[in-house]
Formats: structure tokens, C-alpha cells, sequence
């Protein structure tokens, strides 16, 4: 029975952890966005809220989400993605997010910035940020 409970809550961690979610400064003025907004500010096709505020996407530069992120928004596989990438950095039309190094560099970013827009782990959501957007 105990071994049981174990199971169950090592897999509600995992899932939790697992699910992603976007993010914002806790005082932000955007309450929620859609699938297409999330797209449009992440693959820099805007860099406006729906509200017309300024939109500013960072990211980690090394996460174990990204791919799986930018699939959800874009149906792009990471090999896509960078051709994307190159395509708009050399016409001059765009350029991925900022990337941060560490998470709380991304985090005090976030906390502290409230044009800032980021995605994350269920797990990683601090009390000082909100969830603008769940993946279904």
C-alpha cells in the first residue's frame, strides 16, 4: 500500500514537472492569452499583447522543453525551427527570444519585467508569477 502511494505521487511529480505553461509577471496587465497569440510573440510574427502593450519573449537557453515548446506553437521540429530562425535573421525581419543561462536569471527577468513572457514547467511557477497560457 505504502510502495502505492509512492508510485502515485512520483507520478503526479513527473506529470507536473512535464506540463508546460506560460508565464508572466504576477502584476502583468495581460490575464490570458490563446495558442495563436503564444505562436505570434514567440516566432516574433508580433511583439504586442492583444492589450497593445509590448511583448518581450526570453526563453533558457538550454532547456528540456524548448523542442517540445516550439512544436506545440509551430508544428516545427528543432531542425525547422533553426532554418526558421536563420531565414528571419538574415532578411532582417526577427530573432529568437533572449536566451538567459540559468533559471533564476530567467525567473527575476520575469518577476521583475512585465512585458516579459516566458514558458516554463508547472514546477518552476513561482508565487510572484501568473499563467497566462496552459497547453491542453
Amino acid at each position: 500500500m505504502k510502495a502505492c502511494f509512492l508510485l502515485i505521487c512520483l507520478l503526479l511529480s513527473i506529470s507536473s514537472h512535464s506540463q508546460m505553461v506560460v508565464v508572466m509577471a504576477k502584476n502583468a496587465e495581460v490575464q490570458k492569452l490563446d495558442n495563436q497569440h503564444v505562436a505570434n510573440i514567440f516566432l516574433t510574427r508580433t511583439n504586442r499583447f492583444p492589450n497593445g502593450l509590448k511583448a518581450i519573449p526570453i526563453e533558457l537557453k538550454s532547456s528540456d522543453i524548448r523542442a517540445n515548446f516550439y512544436e506545440e506553437i509551430s508544428g516545427k521540429n528543432p531542425t525547422q525551427l533553426m532554418a526558421y530562425w536563420t531565414t528571419l535573421i538574415f532578411s532582417g525581419k526577427g530573432k529568437p527570444p533572449k536566451g538567459y543561462k540559468n533559471m533564476s536569471d530567467l525567473i527575476s527577468r520575469l518577476e521583475n519585467n512585465l512585458g516579459c513572457i516566458s514558458y516554463l514547467s508547472l514546477a518552476q511557477v513561482t508565487d510572484d508569477l501568473k499563467i497566462v497560457y496552459r497547453f491542453p
